[in-house]
């Protein structure tokens, strides 16, 4: 057999092997396995914000200001008064090999000019339910983490419905919380992560979480909320800083409530106009 031949025949299947690794990720990575959680634990806890508030100024609404007003509060962050506690804050185990089900479905609302769900979670091989309940158009734009459009939805009609599944993990980038907004409304802007696993939860009005059914065992739970000053525009929509990042090393043992604070801001950002 000529050289040629045999350089051929064992460089080929390495070479496929390379490209599959390139496109798919890491070909002996073991999915999420979904198993009964009989002796799952609690993780609870709170976000809250210590030190000076800063005033986030109104955004102006460019579309429809007959029914969505002339400007929208902004959403990049709502901090209780009464408890300093931190909305919006998206809570989630980093790295879940084998747990409890997921959902079968997902909801992205779009009611009264504004995302109902300002930080949207979800398992990404689920069905994603994108649902239009105003009387006007809306355009649900999701990007990746280059800021590349990734899906883009126009939606028309009231009460419409559309529903998605993301096949491939997209392209994420340090902590896999990405870029929403809606193309028609440039006050609406949002945040979105698809999971593998179902070990997430947002912080309500009073910054406080819960996540359930958590298999025994050594996790590293991270707090993720977004930058709120405002570095550009883009066709009217506030783009603003680098996000604030919490983590936790936590252990989880059977049956057990762990409760967990994470305290904001990450480093002092001074907001000017």
């Amino acid at each position: 057999m000529s050289r040629a031949k045999i350089f051929t025949s064992w460089m080929v299947p390495l070479l496929v092997m390379g490209f599959l690794a390139v496109a798919v990720g890491p070909i002996f990575a073991e999915p999420y396995q979904v198993i009964d959680v009989t002796d799952g634990g609690v993780i609870t806890g709170v976000a809250k914000w210590n030190g000076d508030l800063p005033d986030l100024q109104p955004i102006e609404i460019e579309t429809d200001t007959g029914v969505c007003g002339e400007e929208a509060k902004s959403q990049a962050l709502l901090v209780n008064s009464k408890n300093n506690g931190v909305s919006y804050v998206l809570v989630y185990l980093e790295q879940v090999e084998k747990g409890k089900a997921p959902a079968d479905k997902y909801g992205l609302h779009m009611a009264n000019c504004q995302f109902t769900e300002h930080i949207f979670p979800f398992v990404r091989n689920q069905t994603m339910a994108m649902v239009n309940h105003d009387s006007f158009f809306h355009n649900p734009h999701f990007f990746n983490a280059k800021n590349v459009s990734l899906l883009n939805v126009p939606m028309p009609d009231p009460n419409q419905q559309i529903e998605h599944k993301f096949l491939r993990t997209p392209l994420r980038n340090e902590k896999g919380v990405m870029r929403l907004q809606c193309d028609v409304h440039n006050n609406m802007n949002a945040y979105w992560a698809g999971f593998d696993h179902p070990y997430f939860a947002v912080t309500d009005a009073d910054g406080r979480f819960a996540i359930s059914g958590v298999p025994p065992g050594k996790y590293t739970l991270v707090a993720w909320h977004e930058g709120y000053k405002v570095i550009r525009e883009e066709v009217g929509h506030p783009i603003y800083d680098r996000p604030h990042i919490r983590e936790q090393e936590i252990e989880i043992k059977p049956k057990e409530t762990v409760t967990v604070s994470f305290e904001f801001p990450v480093r002092k950002v001074f907001v000017d106009y």
